[in-house]
């Protein structure tokens, strides 16, 4: 086939200034970056102190109807003046109505309501019209939340701005690469303990790879509870025995984790870690590794994707970030371009699928019919997908030039949507519309 004269990337930036959101059904967090500061900064609750994290729930005084966010939101719930609502991504991807004193409410606008007061914070230091990319990063991406994120940021009505979804193991190999090249010369650890149980990042390079690919495993510790704080029947011995019992459960973990390895750093992250309760778990971590408490990390990391992503770096280019959600095959297809064979690459491994999009446009060298290359990462044939439009008007090869759209469904799904052109008034076109999906696995 042919290759047409307009073939474009879609989601292209420039340098300017950037956000990092990070966000779950408990907390959110917003950081910074300013042109031409290498490094980001994350918005306080109270100026002068690193009060990060904002309880990301909403609270409606229906006496007043005064909708409040945050810390206040907790507050006057407490006290009883106002109705919270929680949950307010989950309920944004499920769809679901918020009833407050029987009267109904969006869960996207309720969601774009949080967003808007939280990125307020920013406004003193950098109005959102600078923004040029928000990356959020969350939990776990689905298309779903995707959409939720999406629907509830253009309810704000900013232009120029860039929006990406990553989830937080990608956040956390954005801020690994961005750190002093010593801290992670080996194996890099987080320990997470922002939700109930422990979860834990272990980051990995397969330096033998061109570029070095880059690898975070996950893994949760139900057993690992967060510590709660002592109810006002507990006694104190009991209390004791309660965190000694977990400091061990703590070192148990980073235990397994750390066998047979080269760990370079530990990050503690998460409320779960404040007070002095894993002083055994410290000090098996601190052999000859770097511990840094903190309680930012995923919103920073999410600041550093948004600069990689309006104007990349060598570094960025050096080391490619292989995560669940990465695309595991090139998909591409052969043209001729000015006489000569060619390869188009579609969609490249190692990208996010749900960032992975392409439109191009060429003309058909078969009646109605053309192939897409499919070359998997993990070894497997590369094989090819044979792509019928059916109920095409005959014409001539050469004649009918197509538009074609490739994105993914999920991980897994390529789906591409093709349209006739036709081929100027030789043969008008017919604007006929054909969708077809293939799994890449």
């Amino acid at each position: 086939m042919f290759l047409g004269n307009r073939e474009r990337e879609m989601g292209t930036g420039a340098p300017g200034a950037v956000a990092g959101y990070d966000f779950s059904d408990r907390t959110a967090q917003i950081s910074y970056c300013l042109p031409g500061s290498g490094q980001p900064e994350t918005v306080s609750l109270v100026a002068g102190e690193e009060q990060f994290l904002i309880p990301a729930l909403l609270a409606r005084c229906a006496e007043r109807d005064l909708w409040l966010f945050g810390k206040e939101a907790q507050e006057s719930v407490e006290k009883g003046e106002a109705a919270a609502v929680t949950d307010l991504l989950e309920r944004a991807v499920r769809r679901e109505t918020v009833f407050l004193d029987g009267q109904p409410f969006d869960p996207v606008a309720l969601l774009s309501l949080f967003l808007k007061r939280t990125l307020s914070l920013l406004n003193p230091i950098l109005p959102l019209g600078r923004i040029r990319a928000f990356v959020f990063t969350v939990e776990e991406v689905t298309g779903p939340v995707i959409e939720a994120l999406t629907q509830s940021i253009s309810l704000l009505g900013l232009k120029g701005a860039k929006l990406y979804v990553i989830g937080r193991a990608e956040s956390f190999f954005y801020y690994n690469i961005s750190q002093p090249a010593e801290l992670w010369v080996h194996d890099v650890l987080l320990c997470d303990f922002s939700g109930p149980c422990l979860k834990t990042f272990l980051f990995t390079l397969n330096r033998r790879t061109t570029p070095v690919a880059a690898f975070v495993e996950e893994a949760s510790f139900p057993h690992v509870r967060r510590p709660e704080d002592a109810g006002s029947g507990e006694e104190d011995g009991r209390r004791r025995e309660r965190l000694e019992k977990l400091d061990r459960y703590f070192a148990d973990a980073v235990g397994q984790l750390v066998k047979d390895r080269t760990v370079s750093t530990v990050y503690l992250i998460g409320e779960g870690f404040q007070g002095e309760w894993y002083q055994e778990s410290l000090k098996l971590l601190c052999q000859g590794r770097r511990v840094f408490l903190g309680n930012n990390l995923y919103s920073k990391g999410a600041c550093y994707a948004a600069k990689e992503r309006l104007s990349g770096s060598r570094l960025s280019a050096d080391y490619a970030f292989l995560g669940r959600d990465m695309i595991r095959a090139n998909v591409g297809m052969h043209v001729l371009r000015r006489g000569q064979d060619a390869y188009l690459a579609l969609l490249d491994a190692g990208t996010n699928w749900y960032e992975a999009k392409k439109e191009c446009e060429f003309l058909l060298e078969e009646e109605n019919s053309f192939s897409l290359r499919i070359t998997p990462l993990n070894g497997k044939e590369v094989r090819e997908v044979l792509v019928s439009l059916n109920g095409l008007a005959k014409r001539p090869p050469r004649m009918t030039r197509i538009r074609m759209r490739v994105d993914m469904t999920d991980v897994s799904t390529v789906r591409i949507n093709m349209e006739d052109l036709g081929f100027g008034e030789f043969y008008p076109a017919t604007h006929q519309f054909w969708e077809e999906t293939f799994s890449l696995a």
